[in-house]
């Protein structure tokens, strides 16, 4: 119960302040969504890498562990769409569902609760690697595989988090320091990513209420929010382990892999025609369903 009164409720109770605030207020999501993209995200990015002090092995590790979870997830996930005869647009979302995870206006938050300034550093280099999953292996999926691995490395170029991690990781490896008046700038923005992710999460779960989606493929609707929530962090604890991280890196790995399907996924599911509702669903119920499951998952990392 404490884990859910501290850590939890509180990201919930953000959210939903500014979900009944749009119902007034009619927020633009996009200019929220573009706003943490382009500058408070990068910024936190930044800012939480390069005073990492994480070495290059386990920055190695924790690349590894997110990849081979993917990786295993997407082959559950193949074979779960052909045994529910899943077909075209509604499979790709089903698979998008699966496979992105919301690492960053909820994963941030609750590690920043959970493990403090510690775990919001890990879970930084965890939401940069899942924004370059987003951009690539999200467009290609949500396009059917039409897209060409010319556009998916167009895509990930235009991922401003590439660019912060990788001044981050400079800065950190080489025992760097921005001038202070910089430094405590992009302190500042970063700091501001936090509310207003959370803030996009609320207007996005709002509108999806809002539009009272029709709940088609229900069984489907099922299998996602149980291999998002349940299959997905069993998995990162098994190869987190297994390429030898410990400690909060190895909690913050295993916590950003339960989260619910990121809200991106409905973003290219409208952009690219793979059954936005069905899209739009699966981001509604596992940020829903995750409210029990992740208190149970904290619970079990923080004994």
């Amino acid at each position: 119960m404490t884990v859910l009164l501290s850590v939890v409720l509180p990201v919930f109770i953000v959210a939903g302040v500014a979900a009944l605030a749009h119902l007034w207020l009619r927020f633009e999501a996009r200019t929220l969504s573009r706003a943490v993209f382009y500058v408070f995200g990068p910024a936190l990015v930044f800012d939480s890498l390069s005073r990492s002090e994480a070495s290059g092995a386990a920055l190695a590790q924790i690349t590894a562990a997110v990849l081979l979870t993917v990786a295993v997830l997407w082959v559950l996930g193949w074979l779960a769409a052909r045994v529910l005869r899943l077909e075209g647009p509604t499979r790709a979302a089903f698979l998008v569902a699966i496979l992105l995870m919301n690492a960053g206006n909820f994963g941030l938050s609750v590690n920043l609760f959970a493990f403090g300034q510690a775990g919001l550093s890990w879970a930084s280099v965890y939401f940069t690697l899942s924004a370059l999953l987003s951009a690539s292996l999200g467009t290609f999926l949500s396009t059917g595989g039409r897209a060409s691995a010319r556009e998916a490395l167009r895509r990930v170029a235009g991922v401003p988090f590439v660019y912060a991690a990788g001044l981050g990781l400079i800065f950190t490896l080489g025992d760097l320091s921005m001038p202070e008046p910089i430094a405590l700038a992009i302190e500042l923005l970063g700091q501001a990513s936090v509310p207003v992710m959370l803030a996009v999460l609320g207007v996005s779960l709002a509108e999806t209420l809002r539009s009272r989606q029709r709940l088609a493929h229900l069984p489907a609707l099922g299998v996602a929010a149980l291999m998002r929530l349940i299959v997905s962090p069993a998995l990162a604890f098994l190869f987190a382990n297994l390429v030898g991280l410990s400690g909060v890196a190895l909690d913050v790995t295993v916590l950003q892999s339960a989260m619910p399907t990121a809200v991106i996924s409905t973003i290219l599911a409208t952009e690219f025609d793979s059954d936005p509702p069905f899209a739009a669903l699966n981001v509604l119920v596992t940020t829903l369903l995750s409210l029990p499951t992740l208190t149970v998952l904290l619970n079990f990392l923080m004994p």
